[in-house]
């Protein structure tokens, strides 16, 4: 009996002794997950060799890619004037927003500004997929000169760049009516255009002049290239043109154009000049009148698909 009850105690004893020495049980790590690839909102990109080509991004990552809006700054083809506060909001309100800056007229004489949107473009679409925006649905929106080169982007060679449409605020649509209009004004600001026009194109406006010495292409046919109504077509992009009672660039500039789209047979629906009127704005200051912003928002969106 006693050497059965010690067999007893010793297995007994045993068990206990590999309960304790067994580890304790452990948890499994926990997984820590590598934090989310958080996107810049705003970065500025070369698009070409020029210090001044460039465009500074303002976005908002998306999962589904968003139309993307070139903004085409102002400031007489001489300077690059800022878009402020523009470019946030018009990403706010949906869009991809890319603003450009380019060769000014000290730099390089016409069309280099006119090839420099063209790279911009390109550039826009081939990087598209970085800042989730839809190479296929591109929009200009241009300030004044930067309008003027709007203009000539919506119908140089029947929209050979393929926009969906272009805003123009106060486009010097025409710098030969600014060369004109600065002969006869005494308004800094009149004169200040037609002396930049002339620098951008390398000479004064003579018919009988078609020299080639300080640019590509003749004279004359400098200043005829520059004016966008002499290139409309069917096959032009939307354009919505806009300006003030009291612009010092006058509507004319924006009514001619119109006028001569229609001419060639441009829908009516796809060109139209909006006058803000009891107004002197200017260029990008005029989104800030009463339901502007809203309306050329709502323009750009619909020419989107």
């Amino acid at each position: 009996m006693r050497r059965t009850l010690l067999i007893l105690v010793a297995a007994v004893l045993a068990i206990a002794g590999t309960t304790a020495a067994a580890p304790a049980a452990t948890k499994a790590p926990a997984v820590v997950k590598a934090p989310a690839v958080v996107k810049a909102e705003a970065a500025t990109q070369q698009y070409g060799t020029h210090p001044h080509q460039t465009v500074d991004i303002t976005w908002n990552p998306s999962p589904a890619p968003r139309p993307a809006v070139i903004l085409i700054t102002g400031g007489y083809w001489y300077t690059h004037a800022s878009w402020a506060t523009w470019a946030q909001q018009f990403a706010d309100q949906g869009f991809q927003v890319f603003t450009m800056d380019y060769r000014l007229n000290f730099e390089a004489a016409w069309p280099a500004q006119r090839d420099d949107v063209a790279s911009a473009v390109k550039w826009v679409r081939d990087n598209a997929g970085r800042y989730d925006a839809d190479p296929d649905n591109v929009l200009l929106v241009g300030s004044s000169a930067g309008g003027q080169m709007a203009t000539d982007a919506a119908t140089r060679g029947a929209n050979a760049l393929g926009l969906k449409g272009i805003v123009a605020l106060s486009p010097v649509a025409s710098p030969y009516r600014a060369w004109q209009d600065g002969n006869t004004s005494t308004v800094d600001k009149i004169r200040k255009l037609r002396d930049n026009a002339t620098l951008l194109a390398r000479c004064y406006p003579d018919p009988a002049d078609n020299s080639t010495s300080y640019r590509e292409t003749g004279c004359w046919d400098t200043w005829r290239d520059m004016e966008s109504k002499n290139a409309v077509g069917k096959g032009d992009a939307p354009m919505l043109l806009v300006h003030s009672d009291g612009d010092f660039v006058p509507s004319a500039h924006s009514t001619e154009l119109e006028a001569a789209a229609k001419a060639a047979g441009v829908p009516a629906s796809d060109v139209a000049t909006r006058i803000v009127t009891g107004s002197t704005a200017h260029g990008q200051t005029l989104l800030g009148a009463p339901g502007m912003f809203a309306t050329v928002v709502s323009w750009l969106k619909a020419r989107t698909t």
